[in-house]
């Protein structure tokens, strides 16, 4: 199964990104720079954000799942804007890409900002 990461270079999406590939799924992993975390794994690499709506389309293209775990946490608060921008805007992107893209399940791992 061709399947998408947003979050990949993340904690919990590089646990996932290894999972999904023992289970022999094509990866492809969304993040917004260099990813150390995922450097020697056979995944196909998108670098974008998903606040990027092209990026993210680029992403989720031929995908059959999209698990979304990219969030921004903000433990002393949202002064700038930036989780919320991340975490409601760009979720929204990333449902948007998938509808258009006709993808079949978008799983959402939610932060503590829900």
């Amino acid at each position: 199964m061709r399947v998408t990461v947003t979050g990949a270079s993340g904690h919990i999406g590089a646990n996932l990104v290894r999972a999904l590939l023992s289970a022999r799924h094509r990866v492809t992993a969304l993040h917004r720079s260099r990813c150390r975390s995922l450097e020697g794994l056979d995944v196909e690499h998108v670098h974008g954000d998903v606040l990027d709506a092209a990026a993210v389309e680029r992403s989720v293209a031929g995908a059959e799942v999209v698990f979304h775990l990219a969030a921004r946490v903000a433990i002393d608060g949202d002064r700038d804007g930036t989780a919320r921008a991340v975490n409601v805007g760009g979720t929204e992107n990333v449902a948007r890409a998938c509808l258009r893209a006709g993808v079949g399940r978008l799983v959402h791992f939610s932060s503590i900002h829900a």
